[in-house]
């Protein structure tokens, strides 16, 4: 058995499963075959109970053991125990002390007894990410007797590879039709279909068993295939958050997920993503690469040394913000009053709370849309405040200026005590921009002037502090460097070698060798490779040990024979790299 990662989103994840001989999608479903009711025509992956198989397709027996996929929890203690047979590994879903250390590789783990905890969401939304960071990166999660067309996205997005359509035949017994948007009885259903079955009835009442059945499978395959595309854009959360909006009992295990297995989605979240994130939604809060970012300006990151004067502004809906027509307005009256490189400006938004300017380019500050109503929901403004009250504890002003509207302005006085407010109704009303002007040309007269290239280089030592955290910034972006070339492609010397580069499509620091070494020897961001030749990038199989704190994108540096050898781009997060057995762990960009 082998596993082909192609791409992620959360923790669910698409490429290819081999096994007995042939190449099968992930994530699947596996549809049950009997001799009296086939699987569909369409699957990849059946399951029998009597070890008969289908031509062309990928059988799985489960007749060995198959009473003890589906059994209640209240089973004794004995009968939960860890069975295998095979590719196949069963293992209980509800004994959290009862689970032995599994993290084998190439096995397809059966969570048995699952739908006897279903209805707990707290239980089974635990249990199931335990279970998937047990078994690890290079193994099957199989999750029985659960799937419908609505839940299907939430449990991909959980960690679960393998479904089967158990559930599609119990309902089709029960006259209940699949829908994404949640399940129907024939009685209520009406012409709201329009699927190859049911085009066949004028009223649905008329469908039979099998007719039902045939109808579920299509639904269950046609979600699969939506949560297959999503993934590959990096959208899977977008599509979840559709499918639990209007279901109770599924948006309470996606608020537990979020609230407390923050770092098991964080750890599988790409740094950097190419599709706009659509926060629409106040569980949008909690997209993990919103709460990572909005964890590492309060944690990691630190101002720009030279600025003195804090300026709060509204957002807007161009990103990044600069290149919108009211920041443009603001820029022009900032730039008004002389001496702006004492001003550090701060954007106040939601879903992110407050974005420093230099870190507007960086995902997902760049690249998110949310819907503007003019009205603050509690939950925004306390995020809002938890923020500012941590971030200027750790990043101290002279003086603090609010451009804010008015409601923003008002929680800005309550955290932060006196502020000096200009905006007048509108932000960017001819008042408000005069009032901006005249009092940063009056705050910004009593210090010297700070030059264009020394803002710079404190700009590129905060941005390396959110990337890296602040020990790291302070060796990496040294006083006295050089920095060449024009906003936001500068590069980054000392003693006339390259340290870094920023880069504009990532909005983040890019390491050169001699700025590897540096990371290298903080003991950050380590790849530990095989002694072989490498050549464009660094294969899983090659890697010895790597950094856990390594996620998908980051700037890793590659480590062998003990030495430091090269600079790159990782392709998947630490763990993964040392689990998996198949794939591009690392991108080189410069190696010795």
């Amino acid at each position: 058995m082998r596993i082909r990662v192609a791409c992620r989103d959360g923790a669910g994840r698409c490429g290819d499963l081999e096994i007995k001989d042939r190449m099968v999608s992930i994530p699947n479903i596996i549809y049950l075959h009997s001799k009296r009711f086939p699987s569909p025509d369409f699957a990849e992956i059946i399951g029998t109970l009597d070890g008969r198989g289908k031509e062309g397709k990928v059988t799985i027996d489960f007749s060995p053991f198959s009473e003890r996929i589906i059994y209640p929890a209240s089973m004794p203690p004995s009968f939960h125990r860890l069975i295998e047979e095979g590719d196949l590994c069963i293992i209980p879903s509800n004994l959290e002390g009862e689970i032995p250390d599994i993290r084998l590789r190439r096995r397809i783990f059966i969570l048995a007894n699952l739908v006897s905890i279903y209805e707990r969401s707290r239980i089974f939304v635990k249990n199931l990410v335990e279970a998937r960071e047990r078994v690890g990166y290079n193994s099957i999660l199989y999750a029985p007797g659960v799937a419908d067309a609505k839940n299907l996205s939430l449990l991909i997005y959980l960690g679960v590879d393998l479904v089967d359509s158990t559930k599609a035949l119990v309902s089709a017994r029960k006259g209940m039709l699949f829908f994404p948007e949640g399940n129907v009885s024939v009685e209520d259903a009406g012409k709201i279909c329009s699927c190859p079955i049911c085009e066949k009835f004028e009223d649905p009442e008329d469908m039979g068993f099998e007719d039902i059945l045939l109808h579920n499978l299509l639904m269950l395959r046609r979600e699969m295939d939506r949560i297959r595309f999503f993934i590959s854009k990096g959208r899977l959360r977008e599509l979840v958050e559709t499918r639990v909006s209007n279901s109770p009992e599924l948006l309470e295990k996606f608020r537990i997920l979020n609230d407390e297995f923050y770092g098991f989605l964080e750890e599988r979240t790409p740094i950097i993503k190419k599709e706009r994130l659509m926060a629409c939604l106040r569980e949008s809060l909690d997209y993990p690469e919103i709460k990572r970012f909005r964890k590492r300006v309060i944690e990691w990151y630190e101002k720009p040394r030279c600025t003195k004067i804090l300026v709060l502004l509204p957002c807007s809906a161009k990103k990044p913000y600069s290149q919108s027509k009211s920041h443009g307005m603001f820029k022009s009256s900032i730039k008004g009053c002389g001496n702006t490189n004492v001003i550090h400006e701060m954007i106040v938004t939601s879903p992110l709370g407050i974005v420093p300017r230099e870190l507007e380019m960086i995902y997902p500050a760049n690249l998110y849309d949310i819907p503007v109503t003019g009205r603050w929901f509690g939950d925004e403004l306390e995020m809002i405040k938890d923020m500012l009250a941590r971030y200027i504890k750790r990043n101290r002003y002279d003086m603090i200026l609010s451009h804010l509207p008015d409601d923003l302005s008002a929680l800005v006085e309550e955290v932060l005590g006196e502020v000096v407010v200009t905006c007048k109704g509108n932000p960017t009303s001819k008042e408000s921009l005069e009032n901006l002007r005249r009092n940063l040309k009056e705050m910004v007269s009593g210090y010297e002037h700070v030059s264009r290239e020394e803002r710079l280089i404190d700009d590129l030592r905060s941005i390396s502090s959110y990337q890296f955290g602040r020990e790291v910034a302070e060796k990496l972006i040294m006083d006295g460097c050089e920095v060449k070339g024009k906003y936001p492609s500068l590069r980054v010397f000392w003693k006339r070698k390259q340290i870094c580069s920023l880069s504009k499509e990532r909005g983040l620091i890019s390491l050169s060798l001699e700025g590897g070494r540096i990371l290298f020897s903080e003991n950050r961001n380590i790849v530990e490779i095989e002694d072989v030749d490498i050549k464009g990038s660094v294969l899983a199989p090659c890697v010895k040990r790597a950094d856990p704190c390594i996620r998908i994108e980051d700037e890793v540096v590659i480590k062998r024979e003990g030495r430091f050898y090269g600079v790159g781009i990782a392709r998947m997060n630490g763990r993964e790299m040392v689990d998996l057995e198949y794939g591009e762990a690392v991108r080189l960009r410069h190696h010795l």
